[in-house]
Protein backbone atom coordinates (compact mmCIF):
# COMPACT_ATOMS: atom_id res chain seq x y z
CA UNK A 1 0.00 0.00 0.00
CA UNK A 2 2.60 2.62 0.60
CA UNK A 3 6.29 2.52 0.37
CA UNK A 4 8.23 4.86 2.49
CA UNK A 5 11.66 6.44 0.83
CA UNK A 6 14.38 7.14 3.47
CA UNK A 7 17.52 8.64 1.78
CA UNK A 8 20.49 7.74 4.80
CA UNK A 9 23.24 9.76 4.98
CA UNK A 10 25.77 9.98 8.34
CA UNK A 11 22.50 10.41 10.57
CA UNK A 12 23.32 7.10 13.17
CA UNK A 13 22.36 9.59 16.11
CA UNK A 14 18.85 9.65 14.71
CA UNK A 15 18.24 6.71 12.79
CA UNK A 16 17.13 4.61 15.12
CA UNK A 17 14.35 6.92 16.24
CA UNK A 18 13.33 7.83 12.82
CA UNK A 19 12.91 3.94 11.87
CA UNK A 20 11.74 3.03 15.30
CA UNK A 21 8.39 5.71 14.88
CA UNK A 22 7.65 3.95 11.54
CA UNK A 23 7.94 0.51 13.31
CA UNK A 24 5.44 2.02 15.72
CA UNK A 25 2.43 2.87 13.46
CA UNK A 26 -0.95 1.74 13.37
CA UNK A 27 -0.61 0.89 9.69
CA UNK A 28 1.60 -2.27 8.89
CA UNK A 29 1.01 -2.17 5.43
CA UNK A 30 4.14 -0.79 3.93
CA UNK A 31 7.49 -1.03 2.83
CA UNK A 32 10.43 0.82 3.74
CA UNK A 33 13.35 1.73 1.07
CA UNK A 34 16.44 3.02 2.85
CA UNK A 35 19.10 4.12 0.55
CA UNK A 36 22.45 4.56 2.26
CA UNK A 37 24.19 7.23 0.78
CA UNK A 38 28.12 6.56 0.96
CA UNK A 39 27.64 6.80 4.78
CA UNK A 40 31.00 6.64 6.49
CA UNK A 41 29.48 6.57 10.26
CA UNK A 42 27.39 3.70 11.91
CA UNK A 43 24.57 4.14 9.81
CA UNK A 44 24.74 1.39 7.10
CA UNK A 45 25.15 -1.02 9.91
CA UNK A 46 21.55 -0.15 11.58
CA UNK A 47 19.81 0.11 8.62
CA UNK A 48 21.03 -3.56 7.85
CA UNK A 49 20.39 -4.36 11.57
CA UNK A 50 16.38 -3.22 10.90
CA UNK A 51 16.60 -4.81 7.42
CA UNK A 52 17.67 -8.05 9.37
CA UNK A 53 14.70 -8.01 11.68
CA UNK A 54 11.68 -7.11 9.52
CA UNK A 55 10.94 -8.33 5.90
CA UNK A 56 9.19 -4.65 4.98
CA UNK A 57 12.55 -3.06 5.56
CA UNK A 58 14.76 -2.86 2.08
CA UNK A 59 18.59 -1.54 2.18
CA UNK A 60 20.07 -0.10 -1.18
CA UNK A 61 24.05 0.33 -0.75
CA UNK A 62 25.33 3.42 -2.88
CA UNK A 63 28.28 5.61 -3.44
CA UNK A 64 27.82 9.02 -2.00
CA UNK A 65 25.44 10.62 -4.72
CA UNK A 66 23.42 13.31 -3.03
CA UNK A 67 19.54 13.56 -1.54
CA UNK A 68 17.58 13.91 -4.60
CA UNK A 69 20.12 11.03 -6.68
CA UNK A 70 18.75 8.67 -3.14
CA UNK A 71 15.60 9.88 -3.69
CA UNK A 72 15.53 8.97 -7.33
CA UNK A 73 16.80 5.70 -6.34
CA UNK A 74 14.10 4.85 -3.84
CA UNK A 75 11.66 5.78 -6.45
CA UNK A 76 12.78 3.28 -8.88
CA UNK A 77 12.84 0.96 -6.49
CA UNK A 78 10.02 1.19 -4.75
CA UNK A 79 6.20 -0.80 -5.24
CA UNK A 80 3.52 1.01 -3.17
CA UNK A 81 0.67 2.73 -4.51
CA UNK A 82 1.34 5.72 -2.18
CA UNK A 83 4.98 7.20 -1.47
CA UNK A 84 5.87 9.02 1.40
CA UNK A 85 9.37 10.43 1.57
CA UNK A 86 11.13 10.50 5.43
CA UNK A 87 14.47 12.39 6.35
CA UNK A 88 16.38 9.86 8.35
CA UNK A 89 17.03 12.22 10.98
CA UNK A 90 13.05 13.42 11.35
CA UNK A 91 10.36 10.97 12.51
CA UNK A 92 6.97 10.56 11.77
CA UNK A 93 2.90 9.83 14.33
CA UNK A 94 1.90 6.63 14.87
CA UNK A 95 -1.20 7.41 12.94
CA UNK A 96 0.00 9.07 9.52
CA UNK A 97 0.23 5.72 7.19
CA UNK A 98 -2.92 4.55 8.48
CA UNK A 99 -4.43 8.05 7.42
CA UNK A 100 -3.15 7.64 4.02
CA UNK A 101 -4.64 4.31 3.57
CA UNK A 102 -7.72 5.28 4.32
CA UNK A 103 -10.50 3.80 1.52
CA UNK A 104 -11.36 6.86 0.49
CA UNK A 105 -8.23 8.40 -0.75
CA UNK A 106 -7.81 5.84 -3.32
CA UNK A 107 -8.87 8.39 -6.24
CA UNK A 108 -6.87 11.14 -4.89
CA UNK A 109 -4.14 12.47 -6.04
CA UNK A 110 -2.00 14.67 -2.98
CA UNK A 111 -2.87 13.85 0.68
CA UNK A 112 -1.27 16.94 2.81
CA UNK A 113 -0.57 16.85 6.26
CA UNK A 114 1.29 19.36 9.16
CA UNK A 115 4.86 19.70 10.36
CA UNK A 116 5.76 19.86 14.06
CA UNK A 117 9.14 21.08 15.46
CA UNK A 118 9.16 18.78 18.46
CA UNK A 119 7.46 16.08 19.57
CA UNK A 120 5.99 18.59 22.74
CA UNK A 121 4.07 20.64 19.60
CA UNK A 122 2.68 17.29 18.44
CA UNK A 123 -0.57 17.49 20.53
CA UNK A 124 -4.04 16.01 19.24
CA UNK A 125 -6.82 18.39 18.51
CA UNK A 126 -9.28 18.89 21.27
CA UNK A 127 -11.99 19.25 18.25
CA UNK A 128 -12.27 16.94 15.30
CA UNK A 129 -9.97 17.86 12.60
CA UNK A 130 -11.90 18.76 9.53
CA UNK A 131 -10.10 18.33 6.21
CA UNK A 132 -10.13 20.16 3.40
CA UNK A 133 -11.04 18.85 -0.15
CA UNK A 134 -9.19 20.11 -3.53
CA UNK A 135 -10.53 19.40 -7.08
CA UNK A 136 -8.94 20.53 -10.09
CA UNK A 137 -10.27 24.05 -10.38
CA UNK A 138 -8.98 24.71 -6.64
CA UNK A 139 -5.29 22.96 -7.88
CA UNK A 140 -3.64 26.90 -8.48
CA UNK A 141 -4.23 27.52 -4.85
CA UNK A 142 -2.06 25.02 -4.06
CA UNK A 143 -0.20 26.30 -6.46
CA UNK A 144 0.21 29.13 -5.71
CA UNK A 145 1.59 28.48 -1.89
CA UNK A 146 4.64 26.90 -3.14
CA UNK A 147 6.05 30.24 -4.90
CA UNK A 148 4.27 32.17 -1.92
CA UNK A 149 3.86 30.51 1.35
CA UNK A 150 0.27 31.16 3.34
CA UNK A 151 -1.24 28.80 5.53
CA UNK A 152 -4.62 26.85 4.55
CA UNK A 153 -6.49 27.14 8.22
CA UNK A 154 -5.87 29.06 10.66
CA UNK A 155 -3.65 26.42 12.92
CA UNK A 156 -2.03 24.71 10.33
CA UNK A 157 1.68 24.28 9.74
CA UNK A 158 1.62 22.63 6.51
CA UNK A 159 4.94 23.06 4.17
CA UNK A 160 4.07 23.28 0.55
CA UNK A 161 7.96 22.77 -0.64
CA UNK A 162 8.71 20.23 1.03
CA UNK A 163 8.14 16.32 -0.08
CA UNK A 164 7.59 15.44 3.51
CA UNK A 165 4.20 15.29 5.47
CA UNK A 166 2.65 14.06 2.36
CA UNK A 167 1.76 11.51 0.14
CA UNK A 168 1.98 10.84 -3.41
CA UNK A 169 0.18 8.33 -6.11
CA UNK A 170 3.27 5.98 -7.69
CA UNK A 171 1.20 5.91 -10.68
CA UNK A 172 1.36 9.48 -11.60
CA UNK A 173 5.15 9.73 -10.68
CA UNK A 174 5.44 7.25 -13.11
CA UNK A 175 3.47 8.26 -15.84
CA UNK A 176 5.23 11.76 -16.09
CA UNK A 177 8.63 10.70 -15.27
CA UNK A 178 8.86 12.90 -12.49
CA UNK A 179 12.16 13.05 -10.90
CA UNK A 180 14.04 15.24 -8.14
CA UNK A 181 16.74 17.25 -10.22
CA UNK A 182 20.10 16.41 -8.73
CA UNK A 183 21.90 19.34 -10.75
CA UNK A 184 20.21 21.21 -7.61
CA UNK A 185 21.31 21.30 -4.09
CA UNK A 186 18.67 23.98 -2.74
CA UNK A 187 15.23 24.25 -4.18
CA UNK A 188 14.63 20.62 -6.16
CA UNK A 189 12.31 19.92 -3.25
CA UNK A 190 9.90 22.79 -4.55
CA UNK A 191 11.17 22.11 -8.12
CA UNK A 192 9.61 18.30 -7.38
CA UNK A 193 6.26 19.42 -5.65
CA UNK A 194 5.40 22.14 -8.34
CA UNK A 195 5.95 19.34 -10.80
CA UNK A 196 3.65 16.95 -9.14
CA UNK A 197 1.42 19.19 -8.29
CA UNK A 198 0.75 20.72 -11.58
CA UNK A 199 -0.17 17.00 -12.55
CA UNK A 200 -1.98 16.46 -9.91
CA UNK A 201 -6.00 16.58 -10.54
CA UNK A 202 -7.21 16.63 -6.67
CA UNK A 203 -6.24 16.92 -2.86
CA UNK A 204 -7.33 16.42 0.48
CA UNK A 205 -5.31 18.65 2.99
CA UNK A 206 -5.80 17.43 6.81
CA UNK A 207 -4.35 19.83 9.32
CA UNK A 208 -3.00 16.80 11.75
CA UNK A 209 0.62 17.06 12.55
CA UNK A 210 2.02 13.73 11.63
CA UNK A 211 5.85 14.65 11.18
CA UNK A 212 8.10 15.48 13.18
CA UNK A 213 10.85 17.59 11.57
CA UNK A 214 14.57 17.61 13.74
CA UNK A 215 16.22 21.06 13.36
CA UNK A 216 20.38 20.70 14.03
CA UNK A 217 23.56 22.39 13.34
CA UNK A 218 24.53 21.29 9.74
CA UNK A 219 21.35 21.85 7.88
CA UNK A 220 21.84 22.66 4.00
CA UNK A 221 19.90 25.33 4.31
CA UNK A 222 21.77 27.29 7.14
CA UNK A 223 24.92 29.49 7.04
CA UNK A 224 26.97 29.81 4.73
CA UNK A 225 26.11 28.90 1.22
CA UNK A 226 28.81 28.46 -1.41
CA UNK A 227 27.40 27.85 -5.01
CA UNK A 228 23.98 29.36 -4.27
CA UNK A 229 23.90 31.79 -7.42
CA UNK A 230 24.30 29.00 -9.95
CA UNK A 231 22.16 27.26 -8.18
CA UNK A 232 18.68 29.41 -7.96
CA UNK A 233 19.73 30.66 -11.55
CA UNK A 234 19.08 27.05 -12.46
CA UNK A 235 16.20 26.34 -10.29
CA UNK A 236 14.57 29.62 -11.80
CA UNK A 237 15.47 28.75 -15.32
CA UNK A 238 13.99 25.45 -14.25
CA UNK A 239 10.84 26.32 -12.58
CA UNK A 240 9.93 28.81 -15.67
CA UNK A 241 10.68 26.09 -18.01
CA UNK A 242 7.83 23.91 -16.20
CA UNK A 243 5.41 26.27 -15.61
CA UNK A 244 5.67 27.24 -19.13
CA UNK A 245 5.35 23.65 -20.69
CA UNK A 246 2.02 22.92 -18.64
CA UNK A 247 0.68 26.28 -19.82
CA UNK A 248 1.21 28.21 -16.15
CA UNK A 249 3.50 30.67 -15.93
CA UNK A 250 0.88 33.72 -17.20
CA UNK A 251 -1.56 32.34 -14.44
CA UNK A 252 1.32 32.48 -11.95
CA UNK A 253 3.17 35.12 -13.47
CA UNK A 254 3.12 37.67 -10.00
CA UNK A 255 3.58 34.59 -7.78
CA UNK A 256 6.81 33.08 -9.32
CA UNK A 257 8.31 36.82 -10.09
CA UNK A 258 7.79 37.16 -5.91
CA UNK A 259 9.89 33.67 -5.33
CA UNK A 260 12.79 35.10 -7.65
CA UNK A 261 12.81 38.13 -5.41
CA UNK A 262 13.08 35.51 -2.05
CA UNK A 263 15.62 33.97 -3.91
CA UNK A 264 17.61 36.98 -5.07
CA UNK A 265 17.64 37.74 -0.91
CA UNK A 266 18.43 34.60 0.21
CA UNK A 267 21.59 34.65 -2.31
CA UNK A 268 22.43 37.98 -0.97
CA UNK A 269 22.22 37.11 2.76
CA UNK A 270 23.59 33.43 2.31
CA UNK A 271 26.43 33.24 -0.32
CA UNK A 272 27.42 36.70 -1.40
CA UNK A 273 27.41 38.88 2.19
CA UNK A 274 27.41 35.95 4.50
CA UNK A 275 29.81 36.77 6.95
CA UNK A 276 31.38 33.63 6.93
CA UNK A 277 31.91 34.30 3.05
CA UNK A 278 36.16 34.95 3.08
CA UNK A 279 35.77 36.10 -0.56
CA UNK A 280 37.26 39.90 -0.91
CA UNK A 281 34.66 42.66 -1.33
CA UNK A 282 35.78 43.58 -5.11
CA UNK A 283 34.70 39.72 -5.53
CA UNK A 284 31.23 39.95 -4.03
CA UNK A 285 30.85 43.24 -6.47
CA UNK A 286 31.68 41.10 -9.52
CA UNK A 287 29.00 38.57 -8.03
CA UNK A 288 26.30 41.04 -7.70
CA UNK A 289 26.91 42.31 -10.98
CA UNK A 290 26.15 38.80 -12.20
CA UNK A 291 22.85 38.32 -10.63
CA UNK A 292 21.96 41.82 -11.87
CA UNK A 293 22.37 40.61 -15.48
CA UNK A 294 20.09 37.52 -14.62
CA UNK A 295 17.23 37.73 -17.20
CA UNK A 296 14.88 36.76 -14.92
CA UNK A 297 15.93 38.61 -11.28
CA UNK A 298 15.76 41.87 -14.24
CA UNK A 299 12.12 40.95 -14.66
CA UNK A 300 11.82 40.30 -11.14
CA UNK A 301 12.46 43.69 -10.62
CA UNK A 302 9.36 45.24 -11.43
CA UNK A 303 7.45 43.32 -8.83
CA UNK A 304 9.34 44.56 -5.94
CA UNK A 305 7.35 47.25 -4.81
CA UNK A 306 4.01 44.70 -5.21
CA UNK A 307 5.27 41.55 -3.33
CA UNK A 308 7.00 40.60 -0.47
CA UNK A 309 7.47 41.76 3.51
CA UNK A 310 9.37 45.40 3.97
CA UNK A 311 13.00 44.18 4.43
CA UNK A 312 13.16 42.26 1.48
CA UNK A 313 11.93 45.28 -0.43
CA UNK A 314 14.39 47.66 0.83
CA UNK A 315 17.38 44.67 0.97
CA UNK A 316 16.28 44.46 -3.09
CA UNK A 317 16.02 48.09 -3.29
CA UNK A 318 19.83 48.95 -2.61
CA UNK A 319 21.36 45.76 -4.28
CA UNK A 320 19.29 46.92 -7.60
CA UNK A 321 20.91 50.23 -7.01
CA UNK A 322 24.16 49.19 -7.09
CA UNK A 323 24.76 50.53 -3.35
CA UNK A 324 26.67 47.75 -2.32
CA UNK A 325 27.45 48.68 1.11
CA UNK A 326 23.86 49.19 1.79
CA UNK A 327 23.41 45.92 0.63
CA UNK A 328 25.97 44.13 2.58
CA UNK A 329 25.08 45.51 5.94
CA UNK A 330 21.17 44.91 5.92
CA UNK A 331 21.99 41.30 4.55
CA UNK A 332 24.16 40.84 7.39
CA UNK A 333 21.86 42.20 9.86
CA UNK A 334 18.80 39.79 8.09
CA UNK A 335 21.23 37.26 8.62
CA UNK A 336 22.08 37.23 12.25
CA UNK A 337 18.24 37.69 12.74
CA UNK A 338 17.20 34.74 10.70
CA UNK A 339 20.55 32.32 12.67
CA UNK A 340 19.78 33.92 16.30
Amino acid sequence: MISIIIPVYNTEKYLHRCLDSILDSTCGDFEVILINDGSTDRSPGICEEYSAKDSRIKVIHQKNQGVSAARNRGISECSGEWIIFVDSDDHISPGFLSMVAQEKYKNTDLLLFDFVKSTEDRKSPEQPVKSLVFGAHRMPELLRRILVPRRLSRMGNADFRSPCARAYKKSIIDQYSIRFSPDIAIGEDLLFNMEYQLRARSCVYTPIPVYVYDIHTGSATHGFCPGLIKNHARLQADLKKLLTKCHMFSALETEFYSYSLENMTYVLIHEIFNPDNPAPYHTKRRQCASMRKNSIYRKAMAYNTKTGILPRKILVFFFWLRCYPATALISHISYLYLTA
